[in-house]
């Protein structure tokens, strides 16, 4: 499970991080100040921490120079009042940066994003025989922190899959020439079981789930961008913060 650890000298907003954090499933660790952060890190295992600048006794920026030294291992975000920009000249070298005023949605996702830098690394195969839809996928997908093999029929995601051991998902058309999705499922579901398949059609939702059953998870290619992205999270990161 990856664990968070809140360093801000304000209770409310300890508390707000706190409850998106444990609502997404990460374990949440709290500091209200840069020495409980220290005793903290050294007792505990910490994997990402948000960490405020302007706090009694010792700065955020001043404990990130000492805290790199001993536990250069911690993903850091810098959660500031003060714009990006001045955060970067104050803090240099996080691995992210985070004013307080662009709302909880982009910290949850700058959190995600390095959740996966850190997580065993897993690829994403896209079988689909539209070379225009592998692209959006591919640099969507890129963007977020994926590694994306394309492959424009089932023959090729077999022969992917077969030399690829670190594919932990698949995105998977239904209506393709040679073979369709159906036979790649059944395919792949015996010969890599472990290997999560997320059915992606131009078919609805309802159909399917009405077509594959026993499909993952299923992307209807109307829906937004970010659905499928929350979808691929699920698959891949739920049972590890579980």
């Amino acid at each position: 499970m990856t664990r968070i650890l809140i360093v801000d000298d304000e209770e409310k907003v300890r508390n707000m991080y706190n409850a998106m954090l444990v609502n997404e499933g990460f374990e949440v660790l709290n500091a209200s100040d840069a020495m409980q952060a220290s005793c903290i890190l050294n007792k505990e295992t910490v994997d990402i921490m948000l960490l405020d600048i302007k706090m009694p006794r010792v700065y955020g920026s001043v404990f990130y120079d000492i805290m790199k030294v001993f536990h250069k291992e911690v993903k850091v975000i810098v959660a500031s009042v003060y714009p990006v920009e001045e955060q970067k000249e104050m803090v240099k070298g996080a691995a992210d940066y985070y004013d307080k005023s662009q709302g909880l949605d982009l910290l949850l996702e700058k959190i995600k994003v390095i959740e996966r830098s850190i997580a065993p690394h897993k690829s994403i195969l896209v079988i689909d025989d539209e070379p225009r839809i592998r692209k959006i996928y591919r640099h969507y997908l890129q963007e977020h922190g994926y590694r994306i093999i394309e492959a424009h029929d089932g023959y090729a995601g077999m022969e992917v899959l077969s030399k690829n051991k670190d594919i932990g998902l698949v995105i998977l058309d239904i209506a393709m020439p040679n073979q369709s999705g159906f036979d790649i499922h059944k395919k792949i579901k015996k010969e890599f079981p472990s290997v999560k398949v997320l059915v992606a059609s131009v078919f609805n939702q309802s159909y399917q789930k009405l077509m594959l059953p026993d499909a993952d998870e299923y992307y209807d290619k109307s829906e937004d961008a970010g659905d499928l992205v929350k979808k691929i999270e699920k698959l891949l990161y739920a049972e590890s913060r579980a």
